[in-house]
Formats: structure tokens, sequence, C-alpha cells
């Protein structure tokens, strides 16, 4: 799903986690912010259409299986890219990302745009703004993969999208799902990065398979997976659960960050999800089983 990037074990000192794990606080306390946003919105989409993932239904063995599902569209989406990186195809590359990234972040952004402009612009420049702010969140992820990767405007654009599918998922999954779906992907992280064909994708492709899937965190390269998952259990907590437990979750979910940082000076790259969501998923388990 995702990695931290290899990096020279003598960047890994104590400002440099520390800017880093400041970096993906910031990109969650903006996920809390667009989910205490859309709270009415997702809230009325979820109860008027019945629309949750869960197409094996709500149980435990249900959420197992809807979470194996999604981590086999990724598998599968992933061993794609291989192919076609494998024979070069880099125009192709660039266009699957583009085409998977600014969809969702086309209409995620038009959602969280409608919650701000209802409040606060004329009702007639409502859809206008909405639609422009949409496009130029698009735009800016197309100069990123098709000119060129300014690294703060690619990291800015890129978080913001992970905070907003972080909230998504924390808003429209049952808890269950949500609770089992970030064990299972950071399952498949540890099998991605180490064997899998993350490693592949990275090898074959370098820098070009990380633009558009990655942000610069300092230091540190963090997979755009690995921020949709950092912001979705503190969105979930808001949502179901109280602030508190929100604030918590980031604060046990950035403790899981640093120790992961730290040991990349014994390993030059390492998934980084399951250390930050076994913590996570511990703390949230205790307050919805």
């Amino acid at each position: 799903m995702s990695d931290q990037e290899a990096i020279d074990t003598k960047r890994i000192t104590a400002p440099n986690i520390l800017f880093a794990v400041c970096v993906v606080a910031a990109i969650q306390l903006v996920a809390l912010f667009i989910t205490y946003e859309n709270l009415p919105t997702y809230t009325y989409i979820v109860s008027t259409s019945g629309y949750s993932y869960a197409p094996l239904g709500t149980s435990s063995a249900g959420s197992a299986g809807n979470a194996i599902i999604l981590v086999l569209i990724v598998f599968a989406s992933t061993l794609v890219l291989v192919w076609v990186l494998a024979r070069r195809m880099v125009l192709s590359f660039k266009v699957l990302i583009f085409g998977a990234i600014s969809l969702s972040a086309f209409v995620l952004t038009l959602v969280t745009f409608d919650s701000f402009s209802y409040k606060f612009v004329p009702e007639a420049l409502q859809l206008p703004l909405d639609i422009a702010a949409a496009s130029l969140v698009v735009a800016l992820i197309g100069v990123t993969i098709f000119v060129k990767n300014y690294a703060w405007i690619s990291t800015a654009v890129l978080a913001f999208v992970g905070a907003e599918v972080g909230s998504f998922f924390a808003s429209t999954l049952p808890p269950i799902t949500a609770l089992i779906l970030p064990v299972v992907f950071s399952a498949y992280d540890v099998y991605a990065v180490f064997r899998g064909p993350l490693k592949q994708l990275i090898g074959i492709g370098g820098g070009i398979a990380l633009n558009g899937m990655s942000i610069k965190a300092g230091e540190f390269t963090l997979g755009l997976g690995d921020i949709v998952f950092y912001t979705m259990l503190p969105s979930l907590a808001l949502f179901y659960l109280t602030p508190l437990i929100s604030v918590s979750a980031i604060v046990v979910i950035d403790a899981g960050v640093v120790v992961t940082l730290y040991l990349l000076g014994r390993k030059r790259m390492l998934p980084g999800l399951p250390i930050p969501m076994v913590l996570g998923v511990l703390l949230l388990a205790a307050f919805f089983v």
C-alpha cells in the first residue's frame, strides 16, 4: 500500500522525525475539520441513500471479508501498474494514476467546498465556486504528475486529498469494517513493501512510481495510503465517538509514526502502516467493541 522511502540514515534525527510527525498531525487536524464540516452531508447521504460499503454485511466475518475485497482490489491495481511501468509505458502509467486520484479528488472536494460555500457564499455562486475549487485541486494533481513535481505543491494537494479520503471512509464505512480495514491493509503493507508488487513498482519506476502517490514530510516520504489511514481513524472517532477520543487517536497513531521513522535507522525502507494502525485500532476498539 505504501512505504517510507529509502533514506540516508544520517538524516534520521530527532528534529527531522519531529517535523515529519508535525506534518502528519497537521494533515490529521485538516481531516478532522473536513469531517466536522461534512458531518451533516455525510450523515444525510448515508441515512437517505443507505450507502455504506458492506457488500458482505456488517458482521465481524462480513467486515473482514469487506476489507479483504478492498485489499484484493488494491493488489490487482498495483499489479496492473507494475505491468504498465515494466513495459516503459510511462505516459499510460501517469494517466492511470491521475485518473484514479483526480476522480476521487474532484468528487470529495466538491462535497467539502459545498459545506463551506453553503454557509458563506450566495446561493448563485455556490456551485461555480465548488466546481472551481474541485477543478483547481485536479489541475494541481495534473501538474504534479505530468509537468513537474514541485514538492510543496504536491505535498499540499495530495495531503488534502488523503485527508478527504480518510474522512470519507470514516463517515461511510461501518465501524467494524473501518477497524478491521487498517489491520488487513497493514498486513498487506508488510507484504507489498518487502516482497510484493509495491517493491517491484518502486524498483522499476523509482521516482516515477512515487510521483502522485506520496508526499514529502521533511526528510521522509510518506505514501498516500499511509495518509488515508492516519486520518481515517481519528475521523472515525470524531464521527462516532467524541473529540477527546479523536485527539487521543491522533496521539497514539503519531507515536507509532515516531517509532516507525526511528526504525528506519536500521531498515532503509519500512511499511508505514503496521505500528501506527495497531495502536490506533486498539484504542478505538476499546470504545466500539
